[in-house]
């Protein structure tokens, strides 16, 4: 029988507080912006990005990744 691997998930106020630690804000749209100047921000790929799109942080950057597998794809061979 296979080894099944724990699923970690977050709900959107998990989300919120992971993006505040970023000095991020979520506006009433759901669009993820700076809590300073209310610029949008994009995801490492350039999209403009969502509190539903939003999967997470690259470790030790703010490169903000994108909840599907073709954005962690294009992270993972990301030329630096």
């Amino acid at each position: 029988m296979p080894e099944t691997k724990p699923k970690m998930t977050f709900d959107d106020s998990a989300k919120e507080y992971i993006l505040s630690l970023f000095n991020k804000k979520v506006n009433e749209d759901g669009e993820v912006l700076e809590k300073d100047s209310d610029e949008p921000v994009k995801s490492f790929e350039g999209n403009p990005l969502t509190l539903e799109d939003f999967g997470g942080v690259k470790k030790g950057s703010e490169l903000f990744i994108e909840n599907n597998v073709v954005s962690l794809f294009r992270l993972k061979y990301r030329k630096e």
